[in-house]
């Protein structure tokens, strides 16, 4: 056993170890989160869910229609404008035209419809009424819609770059029937260097 005095000596260096023993232990709980086991291993961060793809991966997806608000005209018509859809190079959006009157209204035929630039003047388009990659015209045919029924069109085009300056508009001026007032939609139509879109007719439902 070692002399009193050697372990009154030895007292201060015990106490110290003792409490820096204390100061590990505390410092290891604070750090070790909950849960964790004392493996010695770096709990792994938290994973990031990856963000979803685009419906097609390898075309840019056109940008989605501003909300606006709905105008009835003075005809007791509306239109508004869906997403634009887009597939192998080509591109629609569906119109939709709503008696937001008291009273029939006849919707037979095609609308009229014209492209603006982003200062809202008309571009040059050719305005075709036919079938396209994605909408098939079904043709005229006698339509009337009673106060909030509604019917449908597409306006398509593709983004097909050769030759020549890009065509992008920023609007659609829509007018539902001949005599009524236009109304303006925003979308981005993307037509590459074609210049042209198709316009189907009026129906109750998009041509299968």
């Amino acid at each position: 056993m070692p002399p009193p005095s050697r372990l009154r000596r030895l007292a201060p260096l015990l106490v110290a170890f003792a409490v820096l023993a204390v100061a590990l232990v505390a410092l290891v709980a604070v750090r070790t989160p909950a849960g964790a086991e004392a493996t010695g291993l770096a709990v792994p961060p938290t994973p990031v869910p990856p963000a979803f793809p685009p419906t097609h991966p390898d075309e840019p997806v056109p940008a989605s229609p501003s909300p606006v608000a709905p105008v009835c005209s003075p005809l007791g018509l509306s239109v508004t404008a869906g997403e634009v859809d887009a597939g192998l190079g080509h591109r629609a959006v569906v119109l939709t035209v709503t008696n937001c009157g008291s009273g029939p209204r006849v919707v037979t035929g095609y609308p009229d419809v014209a492209v603006l630039d982003a200062t809202g003047a008309p571009m040059p388009f050719t305005v075709a009424h036919d079938s396209s990659y994605m909408v098939r015209d079904p043709g005229p045919a006698p339509l009337v819609l009673q106060p909030g029924q509604t019917a449908v069109t597409g306006v398509s085009w593709s983004a097909t770059v050769t030759a020549g300056g890009l065509t992008e508009g920023q609007a659609l001026r829509v007018v539902p029937v001949p005599g009524d007032v236009a109304q303006v939609l925003p979308v981005w139509v993307d037509a590459g260097t074609t210049g042209e879109i198709a316009v189907a007719a009026w129906a109750t439902e998009l041509a299968q």
